[in-house]
């Protein structure tokens, strides 16, 4: 034996380094998932802030400005808001950083139709070829609605499942949400440009309450109604028509949190067990829907007809 091989057998030899674990699937949305913080903090969601835009002063929503000080702000303000998306460094940066502890991520975002959001991420991800698997995925739909879709997807991800389960979980979410969302005024939709001075005036004077969906990730009117408490049960009526089995809902309010209450107590007194959110609807659809937002989002436990989607 030579004395190199005698002194290598008296030095202790590294145990085998067990094979690496399998690194878990990242969850990635914007700001108008309307997501409660404490539910993304818990879940490992990374939230992209849109920017939101008063005059010459610039916010991060939910960051620099919250939901409450949007609204308060949105009343008073001469001239009305607007949004922008993250631009394209934003995602690469935010896709960077979680790429030094995954090599798998989705990312779901607000509906093509009302931004460029979900474009940018996509244009971010291809810079990320070969170093990250990411799954871009356009909600067509918004706010709480679009967040189960994230939740769904967060939560297969924490019981670790792959990159095509945790895609397909927030893909089989949307295509079995019913939405319905009730503005207060029609003055923000007039102001936003969405409709004449002179139907707005025949709506306020009609006292009227537009009772909208989003379909084929557009806004779509479902119908009028003329006092606040005939549009809580409108939402109700809607969302919850033909009694079908409900996994999850979402109650989305602005600036009404007793209106959301009353929702959430209806809910569960139709469909017993269910578990209701309580969310607040940001400046998304703030913006064009003004102060008095009241939204409903149900899940139903199986896949819906396009016109039953719809509502």
């Amino acid at each position: 034996m030579t004395f190199f091989r005698r002194i290598r057998d008296l030095v202790p030899r590294r145990p085998k380094e067990a094979a690496a674990p399998e690194r878990p699937v990242r969850i990635v949305t914007d700001s108008t998932a309307d997501l409660p913080p404490e539910m993304a903090r818990d879940l490992l969601i990374t939230v992209v802030p849109l920017q939101v835009i008063f005059g010459n002063e610039s916010f991060r929503d939910g960051v620099d400005l919250t939901t409450e000080e949007f609204f308060g702000r949105l009343e008073s303000a001469a001239e009305l808001p607007h949004t922008s998306q993250p631009s394209v460094g934003e995602f690469r940066a935010v896709y960077e950083e979680l790429a030094q502890h995954t090599e798998r991520i989705v990312s779901i975002h607000l509906s093509a139709r009302f931004s460029g959001t979900v474009e940018t991420a996509r244009l971010a991800a291809r810079e990320l070829v070969g170093r990250c698997s990411i799954d871009v995925i356009d909600s067509g739909t918004a706010s709480m609605a679009m967040g189960l879709a994230v939740l769904a997807a967060a939560r297969v991800a924490r019981d670790g499942a792959g990159l095509d389960e945790c895609a397909a979980a927030a893909r089989s979410v949307l295509q079995r949400i019913r939405l319905a969302v009730a503005l207060d005024t029609l003055e923000y939709v007039r102001r936003g440009g969405r409709i004449g001075r002179a139907q707005a005036l025949l709506g306020g004077l009609l006292r009227l309450k537009p009772i909208l969906t989003i379909r084929d990730g557009e806004i779509f009117p479902l119908a009028r109604v003329r006092t606040r408490k005939k549009a809580l049960e409108a939402l109700l009526d809607i969302c919850l028509e033909g009694g079908a089995e409900i996994e999850e809902a979402v109650v989305m309010q602005s600036t009404t949190p007793a209106d959301a209450d009353y929702l959430v107590s209806e809910v569960q007194k139709r469909q017993p067990n269910v578990l209701v959110h309580v969310g607040m609807m940001g400046p998304a659809i703030g913006v064009h829907g003004g102060p008095g937002i009241i939204g409903l989002a149900v899940l139903f436990t199986q896949p819906l007809s396009e016109h039953e989607t719809s509502s």
